[in-house]
């Protein structure tokens, strides 16, 4: 407990309401300037390029930017997860675009973009066509389901904030029914199966254990928590197969400990409503099934004209720049980079990279100026396993359990990168080392 308030202490104290310079904006509007750069996409990638851009052109009325996106809010998705359990709010993960891109002089509009015109420059949209003279393209991605029968229909996509709260609903139903039940519960309803050894999986699962065993335990005194059972469900060899193997183990033994029990080798076949089947036809009984394994290009990718790799991703350069579409580019979840480096991870820090160099590209294009081909730097890689544990990797430095959990706050508490959010979610962390979270059901459709 001391630790975890003097973590507090420090992270108040760090600067989180420090005063930015105030940004010189944009000296146009959109619809007037003579040079349109539109953004498609407000994400991690596409939000980097933004900012690049504006602050590139900053002050100049030759240069308008705007971007465009189905929602008006942006996710930071590393906390995505933490939802499940409640130590953070929900609405504390989200943050409306225009705040941030209003003070730089862009401009947004909340549409969902269905297709590029690359012939006459133009986005098409549900709210009509969009100009433009440069395009960066940062759609994101969604989840793939890898043909498994029954899973779009039957489990749970945690890709994003509803999904995460859904997850916990679902839970808290399960619950409800099992106290109700009493020893009549039919098989499986208090087993809940996580598809996907990843970062995405690990953390859910995790996070499912702590609402589970540290939240509603109190709450449902004639449910036998023994009968609970969490499975987490891995294709490979190993959880978390692009994580150090060290800390990999670290978190196999943690889950174990946890009582999550992990089926490597293992793929999903079919998804039932009470069940989940395995492609070596074991079968889990199970009322509840979460999926967070593999992602694929977001729907409008797949009517763009423009060539891709045989997972449906747009083919970039090394420069970023979409092969055969003169003065458009692409970044983020739904690209592959057609060059002589290494692969790039579907991250977040690798979104906002190249966001950041597409955007340098651009203006070097604009200028007559040579860009430069996009290298990736990892910084590192954090996963959190729980209330107290985490694994950290950051430039090769590699930590776990408390003080990795103390990291993980620290470094999502900074990149959060809003000062109304940090402080909204370092209340959250305070306020639980205090109180069990709400188990209310609120927010549903």
């Amino acid at each position: 407990m001391k630790g975890k308030l003097f973590a507090a202490a420090l992270l108040i104290g760090t600067g989180l309401y420090s005063r930015r310079k105030k940004p010189v904006p944009l000296g146009v509007s959109y619809p007037d300037s003579p040079t349109k750069i539109l953004v498609v996409g407000g994400g991690f990638g596409g939000l980097s390029a933004l900012e690049t851009l504006a602050k590139t052109f900053a002050g100049s009325r030759e240069v308008g930017v705007e971007l465009l996106d189905r929602t008006n809010y942006t996710t930071f998705w590393p906390m995505v997860p933490s939802a499940i359990s409640g130590n953070i709010e929900v609405r504390h993960m989200a943050h409306p675009i225009r705040r941030l891109i209003t003070p730089l002089g862009a401009e947004f509009c909340q549409a969902e973009v269905t297709d590029v015109d690359f012939e006459n420059k133009k986005v098409k949209t549900d709210l009509g066509d969009f100009e433009y003279d440069y395009l960066i393209l940062a759609p994101g991605s969604r989840t793939t389901f890898f043909g498994a029968t029954g899973a779009e229909e039957h489990a749970i996509d945690l890709k994003g904030l509803r999904d995460a709260l859904e997850v916990r609903n679902r839970i808290l139903d399960r619950f409800e029914e099992a106290e109700r039940l009493r020893d009549n519960l039919p098989e499986g309803l208090l087993t809940f199966v996580f598809v996907g050894g990843g970062p995405t999986g690990v953390e859910g699962v995790a996070d499912a254990h702590d609402l589970i065993f540290d939240v509603l335990k109190e709450d449902y005194p004639k449910v036998d928590f023994d009968q609970v059972r969490l499975v987490l469900v891995n294709a490979g060899d190993r959880i978390l197969k692009d994580i150090d193997p060290s800390l990999a183990n670290a978190a196999t033994h943690r889950l174990a400990a946890q009582r999550v029990e992990i089926i490597n080798n293992a793929k999903v076949k079919e998804v039932r409503p009470d069940a989940v089947i395995l492609d070596d036809d074991r079968t889990i009984p199970a009322h509840t099934t979460v999926w967070a394994a593999g992602i694929e290009p977001a729907p409008m990718v797949k009517n763009l004209d423009v060539q891709k790799d045989g997972r449906g991703r747009i083919v970039v350069d090394g420069f970023l720049r979409v092969k055969g579409r003169p003065g458009v580019y692409a970044v983020g979840d739904c690209v592959t980079l057609d060059y002589d480096g290494p692969p790039v991870p579907a991250l977040a820090q690798a979104a906002e990279q190249e966001g950041k160099r597409a955007a340098l590209n651009l203006a070097a294009e604009m200028r007559g100026e040579e860009p430069a081909t996009f290298e990736y730097r990892s910084l590192g890689q954090l996963v959190d396993l729980g209330e107290t544990g985490a694994l950290t990797d950051i430039l090769g430095v590699k930590v776990s359990g408390l003080l990795g959990a103390l990291i993980w706050k620290g470094v999502y508490l900074y990149e959060l990168g809003y000062n109304l959010n940090r402080a909204q979610v370092l209340f959250d962390w305070i306020v639980d080392l205090f109180a069990r979270p709400d188990t209310s059901k609120l927010f549903v459709d």
